[in-house]
């Protein structure tokens, strides 16, 4: 297997399949790192009591997606990786009093993700908990790997519903 040829018809079909609500972008820079593909989401929606009474006014949530090929991923450059999600979530997430939720998506590309590493994995958690005047809602990390010897997809618990959608496209 060529990694870089099967890296590149994932990232095409990834971007084929992505919900036509996200806005994609191809090779895109973000946080110091170049993404081969990066999606945004965003929806504002009126505030409902119950879903039902109108609260007059409003609250937005977003999805932010990220691919990148890693095609050898060791415990060192999965923590390399971690930081950077960490550090792209502070940067993405702009809570104000309207801010429902937003999640920071990374899907990593390999070509063999040994066992300690999806343990590793599995451990790596971020949420964080707005609260206060000017702040509310909450932010997290979903962070997959998705290794392409073995067509299977690695996730920390959040990112179980990112696994899926990845697994769809291997």
């Amino acid at each position: 297997m060529d990694f870089s040829t099967a890296f590149i018809a994932l990232r095409d079909r990834m971007a084929d399949a992505m919900q036509k609500d996200f806005v994609n972008r191809v090779n895109y820079e973000i946080g110091g790192r170049m993404a081969a593909l990066y999606g945004s989401f965003g929806v504002t929606s009126e505030r409902k009591l119950l879903g039902l009474v109108g609260l007059g006014n409003s609250g937005h949530a977003h999805e932010y997606r990220a691919l990148f090929a890693a095609p050898s991923l060791d415990a060192q450059a999965m923590e390399d990786w971690w930081q950077y999600a960490l550090s792209l979530e502070k940067q993405l997430v702009e809570p104000d009093r309207d801010h429902v939720f937003s999640i920071v998506s990374i899907i990593l590309v390999t070509d063999g993700l040994e066992k300690p590493l999806q343990k590793q994995l599995r451990k790596l958690n971020q949420e964080r908990q707005f609260d206060g005047e000017a702040q509310a809602g909450w932010s997290s990390i979903r962070f997959a790997v998705a290794d392409l010897g073995s067509r299977k997809v690695f996730s920390n618990r959040f990112g179980e519903p990112l696994k899926k959608v990845v697994a769809a496209w291997l």
